[in-house]
């Protein structure tokens, strides 16, 4: 829904036309009924009727006039049982009664029934939007109903300018003039809606442009619901005005209705955001415009034509100009346009006619067009059914340290991998492969791509208890070569396969190349998510963010191995399977048998996997599952998949399971009974640490949106997610709420304190000073130099908190104070959804953040005189946090103008950095230095301009400060000694 352009009023009661319900009128095969619907207050534009419980035995009909030119809507037992007319037009039908008719043709009985009608009317703003800049007064009047035709009240949320700079259409160049070409082939779409904040249905509209003689392209936010959406949904084409809002009086548009969807992606975890539509015939005399294969360039001429809160057709921007393409990529043109709600979905067209991209949201003077260039090769590409992932599993020499459980990293990383192997469902289709990697990647791969099949699990990780195998036998040495590990795994995951997913487990930093590059996005077409086993002082965590985020994939932080286990799982859920329904972390006591029952719902779903890992080798638990009813499912149940190994066990449950679905069941935790042997060389009574993931297949899918942004302190960041049906249409009454994990130590100002050592060496595998400094902190201290509060915030799916244009299927919440210190921030997002049945989701994501270097705050110290000498600078964020030494390869020192730099920037270990430079003392500009972060726009440090510094001046926000404390202080004692000469 793009806005709310009329209201959906019930007939009550509904009324009955045919045999069914009465006698015949006149003549004796015909029901007739003229229709009068309830005026809107200040009046009725158009109107739409819904038939439902339609029966058309033989060749017997339904006829509805439409008020255009005695067109009719004629229904038949084609159109089944439930079906909406076409816009109505009530200028010239008597009384503004609709005549409708069910007429016999060989049959005797049958009959139709009118329960609901479609009401175009003027509308204030939407309800889901309370800021003043979407205060709106719709007029939706394609039929022109009042003349000239009443502008809107915009809603000005997306102007760049006001008043905005567009026109109504027949205010531009008439032809040979391009934007004259492609005009007629632009659309208004018009369609029932269900409005989430009304919890009632509505009109809505957006923009189309017809790109084959019966198909049309508009955003995929448009058709939130694709099924529903189109049964009800009409195109309107030549909707438009005389330049000055008059008509001539045989003004008539043209109306099509909808047949089906073809394709609609929105909200899918993706930034796809487009529909194809099918018409029910072609377009009688509109030429189609042809979508471009390949992007525009930046500085290419644009322009949009649209219906912006339904009104008659504009162009943007004002003719004689053009707009012009500040960005482009394979998620998103952008142009600078004013547009509002309704223009959702229009086509952006370069200089020769050709749809670029369809208008996607973004914001004011940013506007994100979905380009066809990726739209056509998604659409060329087959359906997702199964799909090929690569393990890319980290062996170097820093893995056989100690983990969490007390055995070696390595040994807990094999335990997680196996897990997710035997998650697998052998014989669907889907391929794995294992590629592992240290100073360089295994070659041949340690197992190439295949079929999921039990022989080929079995070989990967051997037998219950799966600690042997190809899995079982990776062992740690050498160094990082991370680069060597992906580019292997892109070998095996050819183009021509199923779609190409990445698994990369990695327990630190690379240091041998091939180097991984974070800002590259090739291969575009192969997801990666990533799991960094161990803490802030181990990895790279800009490095594996950025590699994440630039695949479409998710990065998350396990700094225990009980996380690790629980990641790998829910790496299985968000690849192969509708994702998580909850996965919380217990402990239970020594010699405490049976954890209490763990409750969870079941709506919808097909198939749940319930899995349970624990911390140590040396216990065992074990997992059953109850119903709703209270009936126990066990692996000896039909149908019911298990496995065991010696920190994890799952049961996977199709359903229903013995006519049970819908409700409450419970996943009960305890440990081996007398009679029940545990795992060999197992304690039965010892504490543990444990956590139970429900994985569902079916129903609605939780996912976080593409956010390929590096994050600094200070910036806003809006966690984003989607809850959509994978086959489109949002779920009903959904609530979303996020449990941010964030960092409560700034690691810089840490490191600043103490003395950086140098590198570590860990079995051939190196450490830099940085990460080896905290490692040797943590070993000290026993404990991670970084702890972790947690926050919870409820998204919100209005337009001001996601950027959409469309509530609903996407959940945000702006925070523009959260990213305080510099480290691993992890968002655990719960929704929940359903109609009396309640269902849930789960979805979790880490993204790092670095320190943003604010010249306010960053002290800066110059040492020299005659033009040259030497600056020391101690970089900090705007909250005061130092960047910290061993940061001199992430950040580039260049000289402010007037300044040249002449050495490289030295790390002086304590959070400072020195820079030798010259600068032109005769100019009477003083020195200054330009800080560079990848990611964020250079600031500027020093005195830029004004008197050369004498042997030693010191800036930077302290320092300034006290400068002019003893500047205020000299002032006063000048003036005193004045005033004295007086008295």
């Amino acid at each position: 829904m793009s806005h709310i352009t009329g209201s959906v009023q019930p007939v009550a009661p509904a009324i009955g036309i045919g045999p069914d319900f009465g006698p015949a009128t006149n003549p004796p095969d015909t029901w007739a009924l003229d229709f009068a619907h309830t005026p809107a207050p200040m009046g009725t534009r158009l109107v739409m009727l819904h038939f439902t419980g339609a029966s058309f035995p033989a060749n017997n009909r339904l006829e509805v006039d439409l008020g255009y030119g005695g067109e009719l809507d004629v229904f038949t037992a084609a159109d089944g049982t439930d079906f909406w007319t076409r816009p109505i037009r009530l200028n010239d039908l008597p009384g503004e009664q609709v005549p409708i008719r069910y007429i016999t043709n060989g049959a005797a009985t049958g009959g139709v029934q009118l329960v609901q009608y479609g009401r175009g009317e003027r509308h204030t703003k939407d309800p889901e939007n309370p800021g003043a800049d979407f205060n709106s007064f719709t007029n939706c009047d394609p039929f022109l109903k009042f003349s000239p035709f009443i502008e809107p009240q915009y809603a000005t949320h997306w102007f760049c300018n006001i008043p905005p700079h567009w026109e109504n259409f027949e205010c531009a160049p008439p032809l040979p003039d391009i934007r004259s070409v492609v005009a007629p082939s632009v659309g208004m779409i018009l369609h029932v809606d269900f409005n989430t904040v009304l919890a009632d249905y509505v009109m809505s509209t957006c923009t189309v442009t017809l790109v084959e003689p019966d198909v049309i392209v508009t955003a995929g936010h448009c058709m939130t619901d694709p099924i529903e959406d189109a049964r009800s949904a009409s195109v309107i084409f030549n909707y438009q005005t005389h330049c000055d809002g008059s008509n001539d009086p045989g003004y008539m548009p043209v109306v099509v209705k909808v047949k089906e969807v073809i394709r609609q992606r929105f909200a899918d975890g993706t930034a796809s955001d487009y529909c194809l539509i099918r018409l029910v015939s072609p377009v009688p005399g509109i030429t189609p415009r042809p979508m471009r294969m390949d992007l525009p360039a930046i500085g290419e001429p644009v322009f949009c034509i649209h219906y912006p809160n339904g009104a008659v057709k504009k162009l943007s921007p004002l003719h004689p100009g053009f707009a012009l393409v500040t960005a482009s990529g394979t998620t998103a043109v952008q142009a600078n346009m004013d547009i509002t709600g309704g223009s959702s979905g229009s086509a952006l067209f370069d200089s020769v006619g050709r749809v670029v991209g369809v208008l996607a949201g973004s914001s004011p003077c940013n506007l994100g067009y979905f380009p066809t260039a990726t739209m056509l090769q998604d659409i060329a590409a087959p359906t997702p059914i199964t799909r090929d992932v690569m393990i890319v599993f980290d062996r170097s020499g820093s893995m056989s340290l100690p983990g969490t459980s007390g055995m070696a990293k390595i040994a807990e990383a094999r335990a997680a991998a196996s897990l997710f192997v035997q998650l697998l469902r052998a014989g669907t289709g889907n391929r794995v492969g294992l590629v592992s990697f240290s100073s360089a990647a295994s070659m041949p791969v340690d197992f190439t791509l295949a079929n999921v099949t039990a022989a080929n699990k079995t070989a990967l990780i051997g037998p219950m208890p799966f600690t042997t195998g190809v899995v079982g036998n990776l062992m740690p040495g050498g160094s990082t070569s991370m680069g060597s590990g992906l580019n292997a795994a892109f070998m095996q995951l050819t183009p021509m396969g199923n779609p190409r997913n990445v698994l990369l487990l990695t327990d630190g930093l690379q240091n041998t190349p091939p180097m991984v590059d974070p800002n590259s996005k090739s291969p575009t077409d192969i997801t990666i998510d990533v799991i960094g086993y161990g803490t802030p002082a181990s990895l790279d965590g800009p490095m594996l963010t950025a590699v994440a985020m630039n695949h479409n994939g998710q990065y998350v932080m396990a700094d225990t191995n009980l996380k690790l286990q629980k990641f790998f799982a829910l790496a299985f859920g968000n690849i192969f399977e509708a994702g998580l329904l909850m996965d919380p972390e217990f402990v239970l006591p020594a010699g405490v048998p049976t954890a209490p029952p763990l409750p969870f719902d079941v709506c919808e779903e097909e198939t749940l996997t319930v899995v349970v890992g624990w911390d140590h080798p040396d216990t065992h638990l074990l997992v059953e599952v109850t119903t709703p009813s209270g009936a126990p499912v066990t692996a000896a149940l039909p149908g019911v998949e298990s496995a065991m190994s010696r920190t994890w066990t799952f049961l996977r449950v199709p359903l229903p399971q013995a006519g049970e679905r819908d409700g409450r069941w419970h996943v009960h935790v305890s440990r081996p009974q007398a009679g029940i042997t545990a795992a060999a060389g197992t304690t039965s009574g010892a504490e543990v640490r444990y956590f139970v993931n429900v994985i569902a297949d079916g129903g609605a899918v939780l996912r976080r949106m593409p956010d390929r942004r590096r994050y600094h302190t200070g910036d806003a960041i809006n966690p984003l997610v989607a809850l959509q049906y994978l086959k489109g249409g949002a779920p009903p009454n959904a609530k979303v709420r996020v449990i941010v994990r964030r960092p409560d130590t700034a690691v810089g100002t840490l490191l600043s304190r103490e003395t950086l050592g140098g590198v570590a060496v860990i079995d051939a595998d190196t450490i830099p000073p940085r990460q080896a400094t905290l490692l040797a902190i943590e070993k000290k201290t026993g404990k991670p130099v970084v702890g972790y509060t947690e926050l919870t915030f409820d998204l919100e799916s209005d337009v001001e908190s996601t950027g959409s244009f469309e509530p609903g299927d996407l959940f945000g919440k702006p925070m523009n104070d959260l990213l305080t210190v510099e480290g691993n921030y992890t968002f655990h997002a719960h929704a929940t959804y359903g109609d009396g049945c309640i269902a849930t989701r789960e979805v979790m994501w880490s993204v790092h953040v670095d320190p943003g270097i604010d010249p306010g705050k960053t002290d800066m110290t110059v040492t020299g005189s005659g033009g040259q000498g030497v600056i020391v600078i101690v970089p900090r964020d705007i909250y005061g946090n130092n960047l910290g030494p061993g940061r001199g390869g992430d950040i580039t020192i260049t000289g402010a103008p007037g300044t040249t730099v002449t050495e490289p920037p030295a790390d002086n270990g304590d959070g400072s950095y020195s820079v030798h430079v010259t600068w032109n003392s005769a100019s009477g500009a003083g020195p200054g230095v330009i800080i560079a972060q990848p990611g964020r726009p250079p600031v500027v440090v020093g005195a830029a301009s004004g008197p050369a510094p004498g042997p030693s001046v010191t800036h930077g926000g302290h320092i300034w400060k006290w400068l002019c404390c003893v500047l205020a202080v000299l002032l006063a004692i000048v003036l005193v000694l004045w005033l004295c000469r007086y008295v």
